[in-house]
């Protein structure tokens, strides 16, 4: 009788093993970026906003005089807290900061020239990633990034930015929040 039961537990530990490997694994569809809407013109939200001028005095504040006013010159001309942004996105995205020249670039990172109202040049780069928007400009030894933020609501954005230079010891950074002007 032994020797029934073996070759019988054999066979029955087989099957559901067996059968295991016949099952398919459900099929899962690929995740979809959801799409965002960047279009728009955007105002600026102050009350959910940094205060610029007070953050530069904050982050200039252990400097000597003379480079305290020097760096309040050039954060001051680079960081202007503009009230309105426009935002035309396709293929290739156009932004509008205040009344700013428009920067057109494209989302795959290459660098165009850009020239500022005041005439400085720059280097202005994109790089989209699902809710959030990266713009680089460089110039002048010196990087400004805009990190634009997309809220789940879609009605609202903060806007990230930063200033960095090989002489400004630390990076300024600072952020505005605009919200959908519909």
């Amino acid at each position: 009788m032994r020797r029934c039961i073996i070759p019988s537990l054999i066979v029955f530990q087989m099957v559901p093993g067996q059968a295991q490997d016949k099952k398919k694994a459900p099929e899962t569809k690929p995740a979809t970026e959801t799409k965002i809407n960047w279009d728009g013109e955007w105002m600026l939200i102050p009350e959910d906003s940094d205060n610029v001028e007070s953050k530069i005095d904050e982050h200039l504040k252990d400097m000597n005089f003379a480079l305290r006013a020097w760096w309040k010159r050039k954060l001051v001309a680079a960081c202007k807290p503009h009230r309105t942004l426009d935002i035309l996105a396709g293929e290739s995205f156009s932004v509008t900061l205040g009344k700013e020249v428009p920067t057109d670039t494209t989302p795959d990172g290459k660098a165009a020239e850009w020239k500022r109202s005041d005439g400085e040049k720059f280097q202005v780069s994109m790089r989209k990633d699902g809710p959030r928007i990266t713009h680089t400009f460089q110039g002048d030894g010196a990087t400004l990034t805009n990190v634009y933020s997309m809220r789940k609501d879609g009605k609202t954005l903060a806007l990230q930015i930063t200033y960095a230079a090989p002489k400004l010891e630390n990076p300024f950074s600072y952020k505005l929040v605009f919200g959908r002007n519909d």
